[in-house]
C-alpha cells in the first residue's frame, strides 16, 4: 500500500512540475513531431486574443432598422516582421524543433514554449533584409526541414553624424549613418530638403533649404522616419530667442534700450530683438563680457534683419570688433559691413568674418550702426545672430 501511494505521489508531482516549468514543453504523447515540419502562417504575439466589434444593419421595412452586434477576432497573421520582433509561428510537427533561422540568421526561441503546433521566436537584431535576401523563413527539427516566405522588414535609419553642422540655403550637407536605402524625403524640421546624387545605404547628401538657419533633420525610408540627435545650424549662437549666457547690452545715442523679447515680427522661434533708433548714427551694441569666443573654426556671421516702417532704402553697418591673433585690435570702429535694409521684410545676411579689416581670432563685441542720419524715431528687428 505505501509503496503505491509513493507511487501516486511521484505521478502527480512529475504532472506539477511540468505544469511549473510550462505545459508546452510536455508532450501529449510520443508521436507528437515524428513527421515533416509544416508552417501555415505566421502571427504577432501580443494581438492574438483582441477583438474587433462588426455592427450589421438589417431593414426589417421601410421604417424600422435593426442593429446586430459581433465579435471578430483580430487577424494577426503577418508575412513580414521587425527586427527583435516577438511572433508565433503556427503549424504541425513541430515539438523538436532545433534551430529557427530568418535568412539564415538563427534565432532564439525558448525551448520551453514550443508545442507540436506553435514555436514563439524573436527575429535576431543582426538578420539581413532587403531586396538581395530570400525572404525565407526556416524552422529545422529531428525530422527535416522547411521554409516559409516571410520578409524582414527595414528598420528605421539612423543619423549618426552629419557635416557641415552649419550652412547656408544651398549649401550641401553630407548625412552619414545606416538603413539609408530606398529614402524617400528628408526635411529640416518642416522644410522639406532636395536630394543630391544617389544615395546608398550609409550616405546621402541633402541641399539645406531655403529659410532655415537652425533645425534637426529628419529622413524618412520604408523603415519609418528618424530625428538627428543633434541640429544644423550655428557653431555658436548668440541669439535665437535670448541672447547667450555672459553677453552684456550696450549702446549709443539712443539705440540702448533694445527689447530682447520682441514676439512680432519674428524670423524664428518665438522672439526677436526689436532696436529702436531714437536718433542718426546711434547704435546697437552687444559683448561677451571678456573677449573670450574663438573664432578659429568659424567662417562668418549671420543674421536676418527686418526693417520698420520708414526703412526702405535705409543703411547700417555691422561691425564685428575683437582682436588678431597677436593679440591686436582686428577692427576700427569706423570699420564694418554697410548693408541696406528692406522695410516690411526679413533679409538674410552672412558675412565672411575676413570682410571685418584683420581677421579676428577672438569677439568681443557685435555692434550694428544707424547710417541715414534719421531725425525721428527708426526701429528694425533682428533675430537669429550666430557664427556658422
Amino acid at each position: 500500500m505505501k509503496n503505491h501511494t509513493f507511487f501516486q505521489h511521484r505521478v502527480i508531482l512529475s504532472w506539477l512540475i511540468c505544469l511549473t516549468i510550462g505545459l508546452f514543453s510536455c508532450k501529449k504523447n510520443d508521436t507528437e513531431g515524428t513527421g515533416q515540419p509544416v508552417i501555415s502562417r505566421v502571427r504577432t504575439v501580443h494581438k492574438d486574443s483582441t477583438f474587433t466589434n462588426i455592427v450589421t444593419r438589417i431593414n426589417l421595412d421601410s421604417s424600422i432598422v435593426q442593429e446586430q452586434t459581433k465579435q471578430v477576432a483580430f487577424d494577426s497573421t503577418v508575412t513580414s516582421g521587425k527586427l527583435e520582433g516577438l511572433y508565433a509561428i503556427i503549424g504541425s510537427n513541430l515539438a523538436t524543433t532545433s534551430k529557427v533561422l530568418f535568412n539564415g540568421m538563427p534565432a532564439y526561441f525558448n525551448p520551453a514554449l514550443v508545442t507540436d503546433n506553435s514555436i514563439i521566436v524573436t527575429v535576431p537584431a543582426n538578420a539581413p533584409w532587403g531586396a538581395t535576401q530570400s525572404n525565407k523563413l526556416t524552422v529545422v527539427t529531428q525530422h527535416g526541414t522547411t521554409d516559409f516566405d516571410f520578409a524582414i522588414q527595414q528598420p528605421p535609419a539612423t543619423i549618426t553624424s552629419f557635416t557641415p553642422l552649419a550652412g547656408n540655403p544651398g549649401d550641401v550637407v553630407t548625412l552619414t549613418g545606416i538603413n539609408f536605402s530606398g529614402v524617400t524625403g528628408v526635411r529640416f524640421d518642416n522644410t522639406p530638403a532636395t536630394i543630391v546624387g544617389m544615395p546608398t545605404n550609409t550616405q546621402l547628401q541633402v541641399r539645406v533649404p531655403d529659410g532655415v538657419v537652425q533645425a534637426f533633420i529628419y529622413v524618412t525610408t520604408p523603415g519609418g522616419t528618424s530625428k538627428s540627435i543633434g541640429s544644423f545650424g550655428f557653431k555658436y549662437l548668440i541669439y535665437g530667442d535670448a541672447l547667450a549666457n555672459g553677453w552684456w547690452v550696450g549702446g549709443w545715442n539712443g539705440g540702448d534700450k533694445p527689447n530682447f523679447s520682441n514676439t512680432t515680427p519674428v524670423k524664428r522661434g518665438q522672439n526677436s530683438i526689436a532696436v529702436t533708433y531714437l536718433g542718426g548714427y546711434a547704435g546697437f551694441q552687444i559683448g561677451n563680457g571678456g573677449g573670450t569666443i574663438s573664432l578659429t573654426n568659424m567662417s562668418a556671421i549671420k543674421l536676418s534683419i527686418y526693417g520698420g516702417t520708414g526703412s526702405e532704402g535705409h543703411s547700417v553697418r555691422i561691425m564685428l570688433m575683437g582682436v588678431d591673433k597677436d593679440g591686436n585690435q582686428a577692427l576700427r570702429e569706423d570699420d564694418g559691413v554697410v548693408v541696406a535694409l528692406k522695410a516690411g521684410q526679413w533679409t538674410d545676411f552672412t558675412i565672411p568674418i575676413t570682410s571685418f579689416g584683420t581677421r579676428p581670432v577672438v569677439v568681443e563685441q557685435l555692434r550694428i550702426q544707424e547710417l541715414s542720419g534719421i531725425s525721428s524715431p527708426e526701429t528694425i528687428y533682428i533675430d537669429d545672430i550666430g557664427f556658422i
